[in-house]
């Protein structure tokens, strides 16, 4: 029995070692297994529930049912998401969107039309401030050249007759051109504009002897952003001479100015005659290019010769037509004429107008809109005498 018993213990060690090579065995191949569903795992996950996609602005609606469709294309736009009924709305499609509904603005050139009145009123001696005012409404004109103007003289009221004018217009923008000081008061010539003035100064004109001393009042309006001169005169009434020298002035000082300019006028000169063709040569005659009906301004009563002009000239602006108009009020009858300036810079805008751009409202150029309560300026000419 002992025997056996040495005998098979020593079969028991012989076999131990062939029993854990098959169990090292088994457990590679359990690793390898393990290794392998892992490494597949990873290659290949397994399916996973639909998830929204973006797409051309809508979702996959693929493995949905019939009623989640429906509700997609019944809900609500959400603003805040951009999604419409659970169709989601990429960045750039809203930012199309959001563009094509903004105010678009080109900016063109177009062209205004105004009308300029030249009177000479006689300080308001023939007549009334009113009657003369009345003159004025009647006429249209936005502009106003006048001559013979007082400003505070008590033999007329001491009334500033510019600003008065100006004031009962709507509060428009006057300018007054002194040519003479009495010991009351000023005389001279003024400009009266529904446009906003920027600039007025008076120049005095070549004068000989005692000869009353006469100016050439020069304002720079504001058109809608186009700066325009008027120029308003009276020449001497007395020699050919005087008003030659004073036209020879006036036109040197006209070519040097670059706007569309205006000057009107008592002139006291005839068509076709020295001082009025040197002034013609540099500007046009509103009534010869578009005037009608007769052309005398003076006597009011009984005109008999056109002594009242208004001439132009420069950039972009033409006269399109020229009258004088039958009033009474003073010595002289008034000259009207409209005109078409061009340079007009203005916006032809199309789209949303809420959607404005930020820089579409921002202020370009000068004010368009006419003075309201500018204050009368007084252009002083240091020809002016007691």
């Amino acid at each position: 029995m002992e025997e056996q018993g040495r005998r098979g213990a020593r079969a028991g060690k012989r076999l131990a070692p062939a029993v854990s090579s098959v169990d090292m065995v088994v457990t590679l191949v359990a690793v390898v297994v393990v290794l392998a569903g892992l490494s597949v795992s990873l290659i290949f996950p397994p399916d996973e529930p639909d998830t929204p996609v973006a797409h051309e602005g809508r979702r996959d609606t693929s493995g949905t049912t019939s009623a989640a469709l429906a509700n997609d294309i019944l809900a609500p736009t959400d603003t805040a998401t951009g999604e419409a009924g659970g169709v989601l709305v990429p960045p750039l499609a809203m930012e199309a969107e959001r563009q094509s509904a903004q105010l678009v603005c080109q900016a063109q050139i177009g062209t205004t039309q105004f009308t300029a009145l030249s009177y000479n009123i006689k300080s308001a001696r023939a007549g009334s401030l009113d009657r003369l005012l009345g003159v004025m409404e009647r006429s249209k004109a936005t502009v106003l050249l006048l001559q013979e103007v007082d400003y505070k003289r008590r033999s007329t009221g001491s009334v500033d007759q510019a600003g008065w004018f100006a004031e009962r217009l709507g509060g428009w923008g006057s300018a007054f051109g002194r040519n003479v000081t009495f010991g009351d008061g000023l005389y001279g010539t003024a400009v009266v504009s529904k446009y906003p003035i920027l600039s007025s100064e008076n120049t005095p004109l070549p004068n000989i002897g005692r000869a009353q001393p006469r100016g050439l009042l020069h304002v720079v309006i504001d058109v809608e952003g186009v700066e325009v001169s008027i120029y308003s005169t009276h020449l001497d009434n007395t020699s050919a001479n005087i008003r030659t020298a004073q036209a020879s002035r006036i036109s040197s000082i006209l070519a040097a100015d670059p706007r569309p300019k205006i000057l009107g006028g008592d002139m006291n000169t005839w068509p076709n005659s020295g001082p009025e063709r040197i002034l013609s040569s540099r500007l046009s005659d509103s009534y010869v290019v578009a005037g009608s009906g007769g052309g005398a301004t003076h006597p009011a009563s009984r005109p008999r010769t056109r002594i009242d002009y208004l001439l132009y000239g420069g950039p972009d602006l033409t006269a399109t037509s020229s009258v004088v108009m039958s009033e009474g009020g003073s010595d002289h009858l008034p000259v009207r004429a409209d005109f078409t300036l061009g340079g007009i810079k203005t916006e032809k805008c199309s789209g949303d107008a809420k959607a404005r751009p930020r820089d579409a409202g921002k202020a370009k150029g000068k004010p368009t809109g006419p003075a309201s309560g500018q204050a009368s300026g007084i252009a002083s000419s240091d020809a002016a005498t007691d």
